[in-house]
């Protein structure tokens, strides 16, 4: 009895040293671990490296970068309005919102707007139809090119979630869109002649030599712009609900709802799609009366 009980007592002590072995095993496995998670994030790559990269290497590098990653690229990169300009955006929500957009070659970051320039599919029609005075306001700078029309029942411009714009509250630009002369220096900038007969057109309706030139230069960078020309734009919205509509004008609609990740925004306000910028418009007085007005 008492060889078997030394000869258990044997068993259980080698038992225990494989036990005690295991957990170290355990423990050196799990310390590599947190030293490697640690040497990638502080090892995580700079602007500069990133844009030194192959086209088609930044896109699989994008691709594998979780949220913090892509939201501190974007912060220290000369392209970061998707974080410093949107304080929706957060790190948390950053893989879902940002995106590294292709536009026919041209890789730059965006956010990941609901596709068709923002628009609900159905709704997008040519501001060709549009006649009259137009409330509008923008929530941005004089370089951007969309903007929301209309008032809420209440008097009230559109809010930021009514917008699909990623901010908690902020100061819009406002102003009234006289439809019917933007129509009439739509036709003369987009009528097929040469730049200095368009701008000599121009300034015949009274603009000076300026405001002509950005006229041109505004529409040659409009059909350009992401919404315009690149993958799920505006037109291939129109094309998914069934019809075509004439882009000469820009466009207008209702703004479609954005979800992703923790950012819930609701949609439904009036949005237009001008050919020309908001900087334009105004010092042009095509939008006069102008203003600010906070929304929530």
């Amino acid at each position: 009895m008492r060889y078997k009980g030394a000869y258990g007592d044997m068993k259980e002590k080698k038992k225990t040293r494989w036990i005690f072995a295991a957990i170290a095993v355990l423990a050196v496995i799990a310390g590599l671990a947190v030293w490697a998670n640690g040497t990638k994030k502080t090892s995580a790559m700079t602007y500069e490296e990133f844009k030194a990269l192959p086209p088609e290497k930044q896109v699989e590098t994008f691709a594998d970068m979780n949220g913090e990653e892509i939201y501190a690229l974007v912060a220290e990169s000369d392209e970061n309005w998707p974080v410093t300009d949107y304080d929706l955006i957060t790190p948390e929500n950053a893989k879902e919102t940002i995106v590294l957009y292709d536009n026919n070659g041209d890789l730059h970051f965006n956010l990941a707007w609901p596709c068709y320039g923002g628009f609900e599919p159905e709704s997008i029609a040519s501001m060709g139809d549009l006649t009259g005075k137009i409330d509008v306001s923008r929530d941005g700078g004089d370089g951007g090119y969309s903007m929301s029309y209309g008032k809420n029942d209440d008097g009230t411009y559109p809010n930021d979630s009514q917008r699909s714009v990623p901010k908690s509250s902020a100061t819009v630009r406002t102003g009234v869109l006289d439809a019917d002369q933007y129509k009439k220096v739509v036709d003369i900038v987009t009528n097929g002649e040469d730049k200095e007969a368009c701008a000599a057109a121009l300034t015949e309706m009274g603009y000076d030599s300026e405001v002509a030139e950005s006229f041109i230069s505004d529409q040659e960078a409009w059909l350009g712009r992401d919404e315009v020309s690149g993958p799920d734009n505006i037109q291939d919205g129109a094309k998914a609900a069934g019809h075509t509509v004439d882009s000469r004008y820009g466009y207008y609609g209702v703004t479609a709802p954005w979800t992703a990740e923790d950012l819930k925004l609701e949609g439904g306000g009036g949005q237009l799609e001008t050919v020309f910028s908001w900087g334009t418009l105004c010092s042009s007085g095509l939008i006069s009366d102008t203003g600010n007005a906070e929304i929530k």
